[in-house]
């Protein structure tokens, strides 16, 4: 994975060198450390693709359609930039933090086989990303779709694909003064050879229109898995018999439930919104779509 991603996913946590250096990272780890290490990394995953689901819990009753991008400043809190490690060998202690993949620089223990270095993290307080997204509506319920064609990162191809179901529940209660709707998603992120993403979230939201601005919230809960998939270079020489043995690990993302609160402009077709949300990293996400 030599080459940076290209068009919008570019920005999905993989840019400003966190594509080119996955790889050798997670190469002095073993499976036990790589799970800390990677951990807030999982989560940052979820935390993207289950942001910017909606902006307007109104759904029409005969026909909509909108495309637009959405975009998401992930933040990263300090205690998710360390972790103690759990993988030494026999006479070593962690007398110390190291960094995970958001943090900083990497701890040496010293121990019989001399000293053993942890890998650097990447330096991050925030992490961006992006996709683009269309929806389709229809009596009450709408369809969202998330694709992007087949991208070649280097020898290894990069997929994503994702979708939403929104369903209106005011339509069932006259006189409401805010719109509800409930919705599932689900997205889907493979690079070969290093990663595979699965997402899913359930979320009621409500907003109120007030002229051209528009008010909304919701409360989600969801879940993210990750398969990494990478070698054991053992540079430290830790573990001999497993140097450049492939290993795939699986980790859950630590996001479950978050809040979100957000307002949008609309402006003819033209619809502009922000919002943020409150979980285990905090999201800022905003977009802009056409809406017809």
């Amino acid at each position: 994975m030599k080459k940076h991603l290209s068009w919008l996913i570019i920005t999905l946590l993989f840019a400003s060198q966190v594509n080119a250096q996955l790889e050798d990272r997670f190469g002095y780890l073993l499976e036990k450390d790589l799970s800390a290490y990677a951990q807030p990394l999982a989560t940052s995953l979820g935390v993207a693709f289950n942001s910017g689901g909606y902006h307007d819990a109104s759904v029409s009753k005969l026909f909509g359609f909108s495309i637009g991008v959405k975009g998401m400043f992930i933040f990263i809190p300090d205690n998710q930039k360390t972790f103690t490690p759990q993988g030494l060998p026999a006479g070593y202690n962690a007398t110390e933090e190291t960094a995970t993949i958001y943090g900083n620089k990497g701890a040496a223990y010293s121990g019989p086989l001399g000293y053993l270095t942890y890998p650097p993290g990447l330096d991050r307080s925030w992490v961006p990303a992006a996709f683009p997204q269309a929806t389709v509506s229809v009596l009450g319920t709408e369809l969202l779709v998330r694709y992007l064609p087949t991208i070649k990162v280097g020898d290894e191809e990069l997929d994503l694909f994702g979708f939403g179901i929104k369903h209106s529940v005011s339509q069932y209660i006259p006189l409401l003064p805010v719109d509800i709707a409930v919705q599932f998603l689900y997205n889907k992120l493979t690079i070969t050879n290093l990663l595979d993403v699965k997402n899913t979230a359930f979320n009621i939201h409500a907003s109120k229109s007030l002229g051209v601005l528009l008010v909304y919230g919701g409360l989600q809960y969801e879940s993210t898995s990750v398969d990494f998939t990478y070698k054991f270079t053992d540079p430290n020489g830790i573990s001999p018999g497993q140097k450049n043995q492939e290993i795939t690990l699986s980790l859950n993302g630590e996001n479950s439930f978050r809040v979100t609160v957000g307002a949008a402009l609309k402006l003819a077709f033209f619809v502009l919104n922000a919002d943020y949300s409150v979980g285990s990293q905090g999201v800022f996400t905003t977009g802009f779509s056409f809406e017809f």
